[in-house]
């Protein structure tokens, strides 16, 4: 088995984790890893939406007729922030055997990377989602049933930036990947058609929302796949050969 870079390996930060991973019902290693993604996921992501905002200058248009012709579709909030689910099932899914540790681990790193990279994208090509002005203008408001979900707390807390590729898609597809691949074989079936099916509602739900253009949907599934195969895939691998078996945190 070829050896994986360093970096795709178990980082030294989850070593004392790593040691304790027994405790909580053999589950602590999975708690962390899924409140890692709050300080390293969800508070930059925050920062640098709210800077974008107040710097408002947009470099790139990548709106098409497609955007245009896609109707907003209110109770799609719901699907879209399914989001939100796939964090903690990413860590706390994965089986309590120590390949499946590790795995979990290099998922949350390929995460962590991907999103860090692509932030640098969302700052040096900063793209406004003017398309949120299809929303009627109530809903916007913050009126209705409906408006309050949108106006007043979807449109609060995340600025029409950070538009490509989506963070919704890169992250969202890269968990389903990895629980697909830790189901097992009586598993598979049902698990995986309902884990598609939700994962391509929250796909539509990021155009049928106007949180996104279609082209950030597009560019979001081919960041996620090159990821899988060029990072996640490989570090898998590695991690159920026998190279892995003599890995410490020291490297």
């Amino acid at each position: 088995m070829k050896d994986i870079h360093s970096i795709l390996k178990p980082w030294p930060m989850w070593k004392s984790h790593w040691q304790k991973r027994q405790q909580q019902n053999g589950r602590r290693l999975q708690y962390i890893a899924f409140f890692s993604t709050i300080f390293l996921l969800a508070i930059p992501y925050g920062i640098i939406n709210q800077i974008i905002s107040w710097m408002d200058i947009s470099r790139l248009d990548p709106v098409t007729p497609l955007d245009d012709a896609i109707p907003f579709i209110a109770w799609s909030f719901i699907p879209y922030v399914s989001l939100y689910f796939y964090y903690p099932a990413g860590a706390l899914m994965s089986p309590k055997d120590d390949i499946s540790r590790i795995q979990m681990l290099m998922l949350h790193q390929v995460l962590f990377l991907s999103s860090w990279a692509i932030s640098i994208i969302f700052i040096l090509i900063p793209t406004k989602i003017h398309i949120r002005n299809h929303i009627p203008e109530d809903i916007r408001a913050g009126e209705g049933f409906w408006g309050f979900f949108y106006g007043d707390i979807m449109h609060n807390t995340d600025q029409p930036w950070n538009a490509w590729p989506s963070l919704h898609i890169v992250q969202s597809l890269l968990i389903v990947l990895m629980l697909g691949h830790w189901l097992k074989p009586q598993q598979r079936k049902k698990t995986i058609l309902a884990l598609w099916f939700g994962w391509v509602m929250l796909a539509i739900s990021v155009l049928t929302t106007k949180q996104h253009f279609a082209f950030d949907l597009v560019t979001g599934i081919i960041v996620a796949l090159l990821c899988w195969q060029w990072l996640l895939k490989p570090a898998v691998k590695w991690s159920e050969s026998e190279a892995a078996t003599d890995f410490t945190f020291e490297e």
